[in-house]
């Protein structure tokens, strides 16, 4: 059964969870390769796949001024996600007051406490934390967890990313 969920008294989830971190707006190639290898773990570990993600995307937050093009809407997104097989879509509500999260609080408070992830699958340019100070080694120093770090997924024009996307659509 597939769930989206933005309350978190809803979590954590007792047996624990293969989560998957990330923004996933269009849901590309690179995403879909990032979420069927979450997928086989999840199934290898007889785990649901959940999906943490954020709303709306920080760089709206961060960098107001800016502007940004979401190419999907988050209900679009949900739907997508659940169509590769996520069987739950974690949403964190994206604010000022969030983005001020240290690193440890993220990991701490998100990570271990909210999805009691007991594997988590990031791309190799996942950051987090207050300034973007948490990274792939940040995730694999938590020793209450599991961290698979996937290369980013490119073809003759470089790596599939939601940017190169956004560019594609407004040239």
């Amino acid at each position: 059964m597939a769930w989206h969920l933005t309350h978190p008294a809803l979590l954590p989830l007792p047996a624990g969870c293969v989560a998957a971190l990330g923004n996933f707006d269009g849901v590309h190639a690179g995403h879909q390769a990032l979420l069927a290898h979450a997928r086989t773990l999840a199934v290898a570990a007889n785990l649901p796949l959940v999906v943490l993600t954020f709303n709306p995307h920080p760089r709206t937050v961060l960098r107001p001024e800016e502007p940004f093009k979401h190419l999907q809407t988050l209900p679009e997104k949900i739907t997508n996600l659940h169509a590769q097989g996520v069987e739950g879509v974690a949403v964190v509500p994206f604010t000022k007051d969030f983005s001020g999260l240290s690193p440890t609080q993220f990991i701490e408070d998100i990570l271990i406490t909210w999805l009691s992830a007991r594997t988590v699958v990031v791309g190799e340019n996942f950051r987090f934390g207050h300034k973007a100070a948490g990274n792939t080694q940040s995730l694999r120093a938590t020793p209450a967890f599991a961290t698979h770090v996937l290369s980013l997924l490119a073809d003759a024009e470089g790596p599939y990313s939601s940017s190169r996307l956004r560019a594609a659509q407004h040239p």
